[in-house]
């Protein structure tokens, strides 16, 4: 049978000693190992050949607590569990602490990203904000550019068409006074009317000689169109109307514009001279030249004629019906000009409470 000396000597790898208190110490210790293998539901061959072949085959007693040897405490079970759960928990501390500082840098690097893609908004919103302006500014600037353009050519229209009525207006007085001093030198305007004719020189003029014989003024009707600048003449009666006159007229130049509405006669005269416009004479009865109003003398001026108004027919204060002056605009100072062909046949054919209706 194998000894317990010849078994030691192997598994402590020294020389079997034949002193009893080391042999007894050394079997102690076994034992015990013994006992910590078997409460852990390990078997250990060796330890168990050894309790096999114990020379005493009793069982070893150990107490609960630690067997000192060669002065070193072995720690009991309890305490090695502990020991392991410490372990444990401080092995699972350290990784909530890391997992904490990684929760933590996460957090920063997404705070820092959330904090990049506001500031990237934020230049965004300030860029477009810029562009916006900027196209704003700009159009605005094209606007101002374009309105200063049309003003511009606005007031070069306004100067061109001032321009041409005082060029009309200067032509039309230098005719009215050309016109005057014929008509002076030749007796007037009625020393040269012939009634029996219905023409004149550059205008328009329409006699219906059918109907001309039922006109009167109980049925005649006139009607002024500023916008086409002629006048008709209609009779009236049953609910219709016959057209029988219609002539070229001229009405109130710009600034004298002819009013609209609807007037009666109120005066009827052959002869008339105006007291607001006419010609200016010096002392030897030559027609100086002027603005044609009687209350702006000219230099030199020393007699106001007014112009000639024949067959004169008050239309609404100072406006009215007469010969006169008619080129192809408006250039009264507020009448109604009628061709001279025409206008003795018209003053024959109404009387007072005529009706004249003036549209544009």
């Amino acid at each position: 049978m194998l000894q317990s000396e010849d078994f030691l000597s192997p598994v402590l790898g020294l020389p079997l000693m034949n002193h009893p208190s080391i042999r007894t110490l050394a079997l102690g210790s076994l034992a015990m190992l013994a006992a910590v293998s078997f409460s852990a539901c390990t078997v250990d061959e060796n330890a168990a050949l050894l309790t096999k072949n114990s020379a005493s085959g009793s069982r070893a007693k150990f107490q609960s607590s630690s067997v000192k040897t060669e002065d070193k405490d072995i720690p009991s079970w309890s305490e090695r569990m502990a020991e392991a759960k410490a372990e444990r928990e401080k092995r699972a501390a350290e990784a909530e602490r890391e997992r904490q500082q990684e929760l933590a840098a996460k957090k920063k690097a997404d705070d820092a990203k959330a904090r990049k893609l506001a500031a990237e908004k934020k230049a965004l919103a300030e860029k477009k904000a810029r562009d916006e302006a900027a196209r704003e500014k700009a159009k605005a600037i094209e606007l101002a550019k374009k309105k200063a353009e049309e003003e511009k050519r606005r007031e070069a229209k306004i100067a061109a068409r001032k321009k041409a009525e005082r060029e009309r207006a200067a032509r039309q007085l230098a005719e009215e006074l050309v016109q005057n001093a014929e008509w002076s030198q030749n007796g007037g305007f009625f020393s040269r009317l012939n009634t029996s004719h219905y023409k004149s020189k550059g205008h328009n003029i329409y006699v219906n000689r059918m109907a001309l014989s039922g006109l009167s003024p109980s049925n005649a009707k006139i009607e002024v169109d500023l916008s086409e600048q002629k006048a008709r003449v209609y009779k009236t009666g049953g609910g219709k109307k016959q057209l029988v006159i219609e002539t070229q007229v001229s009405t109130g130049k710009s600034g004298y514009t002819t009013p609209t509405g609807s007037y009666r006669i109120q005066e009827k005269r052959v002869e008339k001279r105006s007291t607001l416009y006419g010609s200016w004479h010096d002392s030897s009865g030559a027609a100086v030249r002027s603005s044609g109003e009687a209350s702006n003398p000219p230099a030199g001026g020393t007699r106001f004629v007014g112009s000639e108004m024949p067959y004169w027919m008050r239309v609404n204060g100072g406006i009215g019906m007469h010969v006169g002056y008619v080129p192809d605009y408006p250039a009264s100072h507020g009448c109604i000009r009628v061709p001279s062909g025409v206008q003795p046949l018209i003053y024959s054919k109404v009387g007072l409470g005529t009706q004249v209706t003036i549209t544009y």
